[in-house]
């Protein structure tokens, strides 16, 4: 099985408002790289992977935030709201295909700083913003990749929970796809059919719910499709655990996949 860019412009770019979305983001000079990479992506290992695969990464992993602590990982604004040209869920997809596994957090560090395409997408850009921070704002640089260390560890955790989930879903016989097109453009983590399913945990800092976070939700971005799309979410809420892959329960999966199998 494989996805393509095209399969999510066909489900997903069926109305005025998605196509123009499209365009936009196309010609958007900080996409200048990105579009082409993004669209030329084609969706493999991750079918291929099994929950015991998931797992043996999960338990081999590096622990993706190290020994930072919120109260530091948080404290650098220009870092928690920092976004490079390439969103985290591009470089986290094309790092799978690259590698052909799902990375170690090591792994994908490596990637992100020794791969030519991972230090275009991702390690040169921490590091730029890191030493301006330094050099212009006067940011204590152990503070700074500090804050870097949060803000991407965070980030890996959020993409092994959506890993997780993909693979649980489709061992109970639902066919999911996924794209980092759909995802980044359109927030879908995940569709089947015209099924199509967000991942999201509350967030202490905003109202729980379909306006949760500062992202618009697929429901919102996707409202004029036709013919219509149907929305399922799984909703988590907030991590307890530092450090830790934050998944949904056996329960939540089980609920999910009967939603996503009605017709």
């Amino acid at each position: 099985m494989e996805t393509t860019a095209t399969d999510v412009v066909d489900l997903f770019c069926a109305s005025r408002g998605t196509r123009e979305r499209l365009e936009e983001w196309k010609r958007d000079p900080r996409r200048r790289q990105v579009a082409p990479a993004v669209l030329a992506h084609t969706t493999r290992v991750l079918y291929r992977l099994t929950e015991g695969d998931v797992r043996a990464v999960c338990q081999r992993t590096e622990h993706a935030l190290g020994q930072v602590r919120r109260e530091v990982g948080e404290s650098v604004p220009e870092i928690v709201d920092w976004h490079p040209d390439f969103a985290f869920t591009h470089v986290f997809h094309i790092c799978v295909e690259r590698l052909g596994a799902l990375p170690t957090y090591q792994q994908f560090r490596e990637f992100a700083f020794s791969d030519e395409k991972g230090a275009v997408m991702l390690g040169e850009p921490a590091k730029l913003i890191v030493r301006s921070l330094v050099a212009e704002r006067g940011v204590d640089e152990g503070r700074a990749r500090s804050a870097m260390r949060w803000r991407v560890g965070n980030a890996y955790y959020g993409f092994l929970r959506e890993v997780y989930t993909l693979v649980q879903l489709r061992c109970r016989g639902v066919h999911l796809q996924v794209h980092p097109l759909a995802d980044a453009l359109f927030r879908v983590d995940a569709w089947t059919g015209r099924r199509a399913l967000s991942l999201r945990v509350a967030n202490r800092k905003f109202r729980q719910g379909m306006n949760a976070g500062r992202k618009t939700p697929a429901e919102q971005l996707l409202a004029d499709v036709q013919p219509p799309l149907r929305f399922e979410t799984i909703e988590l809420a907030a991590a307890t655990t530092f450090g830790q892959v934050h998944v949904p329960t056996a329960k939540e999966l089980d609920r999910a996949a009967v939603r996503l199998s009605r017709l």
